[in-house]
């Protein structure tokens, strides 16, 4: 299985920008806890800790897109670099701010700024990656590592985060989020040999059309992961908690996130036959199967094998969302289609953890399951009316 895997780490800097975009995509699983933990202990307020650190994440999605689009027109390089500055100075003036018991306008104020700044590493990797490979076998089992690295970003990120706010400080763990992402940013902006060129405003990239109603299906479907992520994750703390076993929440969810590590290795290794949009349906609908279960669901360890499985359909839902992307937009605007479906990703965790804690508030956290359930349904018939209605017939292979 780990064979393809080792002979895309043999093209020329390959590993270098992959590593690089690991770290410099840690401050996503670390910026947003690591607010929370912060306000919360200094002001005692978890409502204006929830708030600052939402206002990091719509920052960050509303900005994505447009770095997209002037990454495809300029490079990565100089966006990263200006990107990776500006965010670790937002983060750092938070701190201060927070130390200093600054209005909360203030608090505000700088979240947006680290958020909105954050470089969108993912898609640039996913972008480097393109532009290495071609189109072929190899990038799909590229973009397979690629869901794994997120995968792996996820579990190591809050686990930082919290060790560092109870075995040193909360100002410590925010300020490692801003290391590790300034130290990753200035470490893929140096690799220049595998940044794709910037296409300029005279080479016709700006009248290269996007399918938007495509895009915008393809970020719907991230949106409707985002969701179920955001409220699978809700659900499951209070599950725990409502059994008595508050502490197994985080390996219980750790093991959701290690089945989604397990099937993306997985689906990279294969040769796959089906088309890609084929794909994409098969795995909103494997989602929503085994969603099903979960409102049944009476114990913590049976919580933990179901979610496993949950967990093992999203890494290959999210790659043949990113593979889609790669198939049905230009060349020259590929960066930019590809952060609109991590936009929705992104705008539908908060949404997600709102639904999901009213359920639980009104049903409690075993029939709170449907409303994840209900979300991975819509997915499956948005990406059936994707394929069916809104795919392009102009395929495009990015050489």
């Amino acid at each position: 299985m780990l064979k393809p895997y080792v002979h895309l780490m043999r093209r020329p800097g390959a590993g270098a920008f992959f590593a690089a975009g690991i770290l410099g995509r840690m401050p996503i699983s670390m910026i947003g806890l690591g607010i929370v933990i912060l306000i919360a202990q200094e002001s005692g307020s978890y409502g204006l800790a929830g708030a600052v650190s939402g206002v990091a994440v719509i920052a960050g999605a509303l900005t994505g897109p447009i770095q997209g689009r002037l990454v495809d027109r300029f490079g990565q390089r100089g966006l990263i670099l200006i990107g990776s500055v500006a965010c670790t100075v937002g983060l750092a003036g938070l701190l201060v701010a927070v130390r200093a018991e600054a209005a909360t306008w203030v608090l505000y104020a700088l979240s947006f700024v680290a958020g909105g700044t954050r470089p969108q590493v993912g898609s640039f990797v996913r972008a480097r990656w393109t532009h290495l490979l071609g189109r072929g076998r190899a990038l799909q089992t590229a973009f397979a590592l690629e869901a794994v690295g997120d995968e792996v970003v996820f579990i190591v990120g809050p686990v930082l985060v919290t060790t560092l706010a109870t075995q040193v400080s909360p100002y410590a763990a925010l300020s490692a989020a801003g290391v590790l992402g300034l130290a990753g940013g200035i470490w893929l902006a140096l690799l220049r040999a595998s940044d794709p060129p910037g296409r300029g405003k005279s080479d016709g990239a700006e009248q290269a059309p996007l399918p938007w109603l495509s895009i915008m299906l393809l970020s719907l479907i991230g949106l409707g992961l985002g969701a179920t992520l955001g409220g699978a994750e809700v659900i499951t703390v209070a599950f725990t908690t409502e059994k008595g076993q508050a502490g197994l929440a985080g390996v219980v969810l750790a093991i959701w996130a290690f089945g989604s590590l397990l099937a993306g290795l997985w689906y990279g290794s294969v040769h796959w036959r089906a088309a890609v949009e084929r794909r994409l349906l098969l795995g909103t609908i494997a989602l929503a199967i085994t969603l099903a279960p979960l409102p049944w669901v009476n114990s913590v360890p049976l919580l933990g094998v179901v979610l496993f499985c949950c967990g093992m359909t999203i890494a290959p839902t999210m790659v043949a969302v990113t593979a889609c992307v790669e198939e049905w937009v230009p060349p020259e605007r590929l960066t930019e289609a590809i952060t609109w479906t991590v936009t929705g990703i992104l705008l539908g965790v908060a949404p997600g953890n709102a639904a999901a804690g009213h359920a639980v508030d009104i049903w409690g956290p075993s029939n709170a399951y449907w409303v994840p359930f209900g979300v991975g349904i819509a997915c499956a018939i948005v990406a059936g009316i994707s394929i069916t209605f809104a795919r392009p017939k102009e395929r495009f292979a990015h050489n």
